[in-house]
């Protein structure tokens, strides 16, 4: 391993001074060998360690002792293969933190520095590999291996960081983001550890308007759900990861190939487009219906012409053409490359296309005169292109590499390779323009930290559905009247206080889904019914739940009409609070239609979650039914989202199912509320 970073090093023409510690060894690839650290004169910046992981540690304190500030462990043997790893990994980091020694890895490839020829590299680097403006950072060796190795475009640095025990991949994004000849960042990840000191890394590249580009691993591996609320269940682990790189700009991909498309895409675009309107252009009628079926499954908007357009479009292609988006030069405008350039104009000139993708079947095996005869629609796209105001695209349609003959007069244009990749990649390119267009405006916070409850969720007592409604009451949420009867004389009591009809429920903080056990009766309508279900309740509790502590029967308002929504927050670590909005009741888990966004939320961020599901359309008077007070629903959603964040330390999940929509002006009001606490350590 050691005697593989010295022949990169040399290979790359590493300018500084190498020197091989060995303790027997006279010399190492003709450089002669020192025993040890302590023996070199002058100072050291940095010290590569081929060691096992046992002498590591001893290692990095004569590197210490030697005044270097920085290290590579290459090593295997730490967290990766379990407890005892993982201690001596702690012990690692915390020599390195404490004495300000930067260390890549353990279990890591190492740098390679491909713009300043420094190759602290324990694989083979590529040959001819050319300094370009793509940082890769990877927790996986064998991904910069993969990835270097193609030749679709050229690195600034290459980082193999493995466990990331000291300098993760934030420590990187932070380099690259001042780094002057870095233009995009593409990641490899396997676990995120921070994502607050991630969050303002990718804030700083944002500021260097450089687009970071992530592929993240073990994305199917459920999280820390809260498994008592349903909101744990409807919004999943992955869901807050996706939520997380989306707030903070990151583009996240599928695969090698989407990442390496996406990429491609980012670091070649000359100008960002200023919309989401796609055109495109091809010669296949055939090919174009497959476009609009991926372009729609990716999220693309295809916009119609405007008139004007169209009624140019009728002059340029022929009687048979049809001029709409996307557009078919038809076959003729294979031969006839002055009509193609037109109809390329014409997309480019139509107010609703931001950016224009020309997509060709041009495979590196095609024919040498089918070859000739793309070659010039090439140079048609490339003169076009240049003197256009808005960006253009050109892909094949196959996966396979694009014919040379056909690539080499496309130098500045975006070139990418298959259909479904390239729409992929430009979504993401569409969504960054917004990303980086949109204002960041710092949430003020609704609610105020109550330290009477914050005491209360110190407790290993659960809350009850009467304690949860009562802490969301007192921080500005509406919930229905209710009392606790400890006895049927009592129930009816509450019951003419509150008014008929009403709603019984078992009172137990060990029964978090009270219907599940007979422990819910609705819509009573006199004393005798709330008797008769006060004797059903707690047999029903007794034979289903028989060791379930029980407090009593909550008295409760009985809410008529209205459309059931859930609202929620759920904690999926490393991420903040989330909070969650869908159709509410006893399918939700079922249904599915619910949508998260990570805490804070401000109200039109509310609105528009709302919007993101069928509850919207529900609540919208969905067939003739009652319009719904949709603005109440999205101003409790945000002051839910505003709790989340003020009790984040206290809260672990919290699940209001259902909540009654009423009708337009008359609010929202929580029928069944659950405040689960963290559990204390």
């Amino acid at each position: 391993m050691g005697n593989t970073v010295i022949k990169n090093l040399l290979r790359v023409g590493y300018a500084g001074a190498i020197h091989p510690i060995h303790p027997s060894a006279e010399s190492v690839l003709g450089l002669p060998c020192r025993r040890d650290l302590t023996s070199l004169s002058g100072s050291v910046d940095c010290v590569v360690i081929a060691l096992s992981a046992d002498k590591a540690l001893d290692a990095l304190k004569s590197a210490h002792a030697a005044g270097a500030r920085s290290a590579v462990l290459y090593a295997s043997g730490f967290a990766e293969t379990g407890e005892q790893g993982a201690a001596l990994q702690t012990e690692i980091g915390t020599f390195c933190r404490d004495n300000q020694i930067n260390l890549c890895g353990p279990n890591c490839l190492g740098i390679f520095s491909v713009e300043n020829g420094v190759a602290l590299y324990s694989a083979a680097v590529p040959e001819g590999l050319e300094a370009g403006d793509i940082a890769l950072i990877s927790h996986s060796g064998s991904a910069c291996i993969a990835l270097s190795g193609l030749d679709r475009f050229k690195f600034s640095h290459l980082v193999s960081l493995g466990n990331g025990a000291v300098t993760d991949i934030p420590e990187y994004l932070d380099y690259v983001a001042q780094d002057p000849r870095t233009k995009v960042a593409a990641l490899f990840v396997e676990t995120l550890r921070d994502p607050a000191t991630f969050a303002r890394a990718a804030a700083q590249m944002r500021k260097a308007g450089k687009p970071i580009v992530a592929l993240k691993v073990g994305r199917s591996v459920s999280g820390a759900a809260a498994s008592a609320a349903h909101t744990g269940a409807i919004a999943s682990s992955d869901t807050a990861l996706l939520t997380f790189f989306k707030r903070h700009g990151v583009t996240l991909v599928e695969d090698y190939d989407e990442l390496v498309e996406t990429v491609a895409l980012f670091s070649t675009i000359r100008s960002m487009p200023k919309g989401a309107g796609l055109g495109v252009l091809n010669v296949s009628g055939g090919e174009l219906s497959m476009t609009c079926d991926i372009a729609e499954r990716c999220g693309l908007v295809l916009p119609a012409l405007s008139e004007s357009t169209v009624a140019h479009l009728k002059t340029v292609l022929p009687v048979f053409g049809a001029p709409r988006n996307p557009l078919d030069a038809t076959g003729v405008g294979v031969f006839d490359t002055r009509m193609y350039g037109d109809c390329l104009d014409a997309l480019l000139n139509d107010p609703s296309i931001h950016i224009v993708a020309v997509s060709q079947d041009c495979p590196a095996s095609m024919g040498e005169d089918q070859a000739a005869i793309y070659e010039k629609l090439a140079i048609t796209v490339a003169e076009r292109s240049a003197r256009a105001h808005k960006p253009v695209v050109f892909f094949n349609n196959l996966s396979a590499r694009i014919h040379p003959d056909v690539l080499a007069p496309l130098s500045e244009v975006p070139t990418l390779c298959g259909m479904r990749n390239a729409l992929r990649a430009i979504k993401h390119l569409v969504d960054h323009a917004a990303f980086i267009t949109t204002e960041v405006v710092p949430k003020t916070m609704g609610v105020d930290r109550q330290e009477k409850w914050a005491r209360r969720f110190e407790s290993v007592e659960p809350l009850t559905e009467r304690e949860s409604k009562s802490f969301l009451e007192a921080h500005g949420i509406r919930v229905t009247a209710e009392r606790l009867a400890s006895s049927e004389d009592d129930a009816v009591a509450h019951a003419d206080a509150i008014g008929y009809p009403v709603v019984l429920k078992i009172e137990s903080a060990d029964l978090p889904h009270k219907s599940e056990v007979g422990g819910v009766v609705v819509d009573l309508p006199d004393a005798v019914a709330v008797r008769a279900a006060y004797r059903r309740i707690l047999e029903s509790v007794a034979r289903k739940a028989p060791g379930a502590r029980v407090a009593g029967v909550l008295v409760q308002q009985m809410v008529r009409g209205g459309v059931e929504a859930i609202l929620g927050v759920v904690t999926h670590r490393p991420f903040a609070p989330g909070v969650v909005v869908g159709s509410g009741g006893v399918l939700v888990e079922i249904l599915q239609d619910a949508t998260f966004e990570l805490a804070p939320v401000d109200l039109k961020t509310a609105a528009a979650l709302i919007d993101q599901t069928r509850l919207g359309k529900l609540l919208g008077g969905y067939r003739g039914g009652v319009v719904a007070d949709r603005d109440a629903l999205a101003r409790t959603l945000e002051r839910l989202s505003d709790i989340a964040v003020v009790y984040a330390n206290e809260i672990e999940a919290i699940d209001l199912n259902p909540v009654a929509v009423l009708a337009q002006g008359q609010g929202a009001v929580v029928l069944d509320a659950l405040v689960i606490a963290k559990a204390r350590q």
